[in-house]
């Protein structure tokens, strides 16, 4: 594979709105260079942390092991989607070809996602970032038919209504809805022909391999659950912060950066997922690159003075938290 490739300005995902506070080109293009032994490198290092976890339960299994095996598995399971993120961006493999089908085979396939679906809905979001047209606004249902946010999403929220919303979310029933609209996607965003029926011959391989080895109850327990319980409790405490209760006008306004510390990156903000201002500004930047980015948006003074950059998950949710705005008719 080669090693890197320089992104071609813009990029298509680019916010459609003025962005306050801009690097230089010669900076932002070295940023922008793919890596793929990068690339490659972090998904197989995901993947080696989920094999041992699962083997290391597996071997010595015990009730307390698997339930600490939960949280690890669905982590590596976002940090998988937030790779796959990039793919989404054309930022995961410098061939677009390979980008996109690796991203879905090793990444996004795994995970119910595929980069295809992905992309219809986040490229929207990326340019026009809560306003109408933003895909979120599909995706997530943040909005009702007349723009306004949903009561979900409205915040500040009570302590109690945030717990409850990550609790109900983390109760398996919207990872398996995620599970079943998965089919769905597969058909209706699919990139051609050969790209649905891969998907097809990819699922019954692993049906046909699980089947003849006895290893539905091991797919239920160290995949299933962890992807309906820890997975979407992590996705739904990130979006949260990425996008909610933000002071500010304009471009600072709509998304937050977050600090997170070393467990919160672990366990929940994978992969430099936390530098998200930056990340909307730029997504032509790969994830690794994204603190030389966050770097250097800090030396300018306009950023340093106005972003909102929290400095944990734990501060950032805690700026979600207080008196619930009131809700005046128009």
């Amino acid at each position: 594979m080669s090693a890197a490739v320089e992104v071609q300005e813009p990029h298509p995902h680019d916010l459609n709105a003025p962005v306050p506070d801009r690097v230089d080109r010669a900076t932002l293009r070295e940023l922008s260079t793919v890596n793929d032994n990068r690339a490659a490198l972090a998904i197989l290092s995901e993947w080696v942390q989920i094999g041992a976890t699962i083997a290391f339960v597996s071997t010595f299994f015990h009730p307390v092991l698997y339930l600490l095996a939960i949280p690890i598995l669905g982590a590596r399971q976002h940090a998988l989607t937030v790779i796959g993120h990039d793919a989404v961006h054309w930022r995961l493999f410098s061939n677009r070809s390979v980008n996109d089908w690796l991203g879905n085979a090793v990444v996004q396939w795994p995970v119910f996602l595929s980069v295809e679906s992905f992309r219809h809905f986040h490229s929207t979001h990326h340019q026009h970032t809560g306003m109408e047209g933003d895909g979120n606004r599909f995706l997530w249902r943040t909005h009702s038919a007349d723009g306004e946010l949903t009561p979900e999403w409205r915040y500040p929220k009570t302590l109690g209504g945030l717990v409850s919303k990550i609790l109900w979310r983390a109760s398996v029933f919207t990872g398996v809805r995620w599970i079943v609209r998965s089919f769905f996607a597969a058909w209706f965003f699919r990139s051609s022909g050969a790209q649905f029926a891969a998907r097809l011959l990819y699922v019954a391989a692993f049906a046909a391999l699980f089947t003849v080895f006895d290893l539905w109850l091991g797919f239920l327990l160290f995949w299933i659950v962890p992807f309906c319980t820890w997975h979407v409790m992590a996705q739904y405490m990130r979006l949260i912060v990425e996008h909610s209760a933000i002071p500010g006008t304009g471009a600072y306004a709509v998304t937050r950066t977050t600090l997170a510390t070393p467990l919160e990156r672990y366990f929940i903000v994978p992969r430099n997922i936390h530098y998200h201002l930056e990340h909307h500004w730029y997504p032509g930047v790969p994830w690794y690159n994204l603190p030389k980015l966050h770097a250097a948006l800090m030396a300018k003074e306009g950023y340093r003075s106005q972003a909102v950059v929290a400095p944990s998950l734990r501060a950032a949710l805690a700026s979600c938290v207080g008196t619930p705005e009131p809700v005046v008719a128009t």
